[in-house]
């Protein structure tokens, strides 16, 4: 058996968002495959980094990135492996190609994902993989059922998600129904969005059911300030059969690999995301 270190800056309990369920399902994976893993996040104690472990996956780290005690033990692991779900807003442009030169393989999310690393930082790295985000897709996939949503939102409302995107968006078209299904960032006033005539606000959903709203949709909006990895809302959409992305799609990673591949190349690479990403560890 082999121990693995992850390190991440959140659980899937302390912040539920895409890279948070994503994390858990390759853990979760790797766990069934046989592999002992240590999780570490943002309020673990240094401790962790002092035993011995086979192999240490960094991932999501905007706030372990804080310390340098724990990014020096990532950065002196002699099997580190990189699983990078953000878009290039943590450390210095230096301190990222140290992170990602210090690694035996870099993981990225699609191939938009990689391209914008490498326009930034050059192309460097020792060793790079596409894995997408692993989803259930017997869960969200096509079905039959009759179309009640206009345009829906499905997911965490946040000023950096473009918030003010999506309300300019309301705004401009009065005449279309939106529904929205998630909760809001702290920083914003959830009233906001309940004032508009032509706007429903629901809570969060299980993933059962989120699949249902999608299936029912003829539309989903989307139109983050910055690139996109990936968008586990919008994966989950097209699998679902919903055809019309409204946003920003040239910055969304699934929009573009989905685009690429096609409806079932794309389904089979988000059901076997988790097994894959174990596979090319191996590897």
């Amino acid at each position: 058996m082999k121990r693995v270190l992850f390190v991440s800056d959140f659980s899937l309990d302390q912040a539920p968002g895409g890279a948070q369920i994503s994390n858990a399902n390759i853990i979760a994976k790797g766990r069934e495959l046989g592999y002992e893993i240590v999780e570490h996040h943002h309020n673990s104690s240094i401790t962790d980094f002092l035993s011995h472990y086979d192999l240490l996956i960094s991932s999501n780290m905007e706030a372990i990135s804080s310390s340098l005690d724990k990014v020096n033990f990532i950065l002196k692991h002699k099997n580190h492996v990189r699983l990078e779900h953000d878009s290039c807003h943590y450390l210095t442009p230096q301190g990222r190609k140290i992170l990602f030169q210090s690694t035996k393989t870099n993981f990225f999310l699609s191939d938009f994902h990689l391209s914008f690393f490498q326009k930034l930082y050059g192309d460097f790295f020792a060793n790079t993989e596409i894995v997408y985000d692993p989803i259930d897709t017997s869960i969200f996939k096509k079905s039959d059922v009759e179309k009640e949503y206009d345009v829906v939102y499905c997911g965490y409302l946040h000023p950096q998600k473009g918030f003010q995107n999506f309300v300019n968006y309301i705004k401009a078209n009065p005449d279309r129904k939106i529904d929205v299904f998630g909760w809001f960032d702290n920083s914003l006033n959830p009233d906001i969005l309940s004032n508009f005539a032509n706007v429903n606000v629901h809570g969060s959903l299980t993933k059962e059911e989120v699949a249902d709203v999608f299936q029912k949709s003829k539309a989903v909006f989307h139109s983050p300030l910055v690139n996109e990895p990936f968008c586990r809302m919008i994966a989950e959409a097209m699998l679902c059969g919903v055809e019309e992305i409204i946003g920003s799609p040239q910055i969304i990673g699934s929009c573009l690999e989905f685009e690429k591949v096609g409806y079932e190349k794309f389904s089979d690479n988000c059901n076997n995301a988790a097994d894959n990403f174990w596979k090319k560890i191996e590897l």
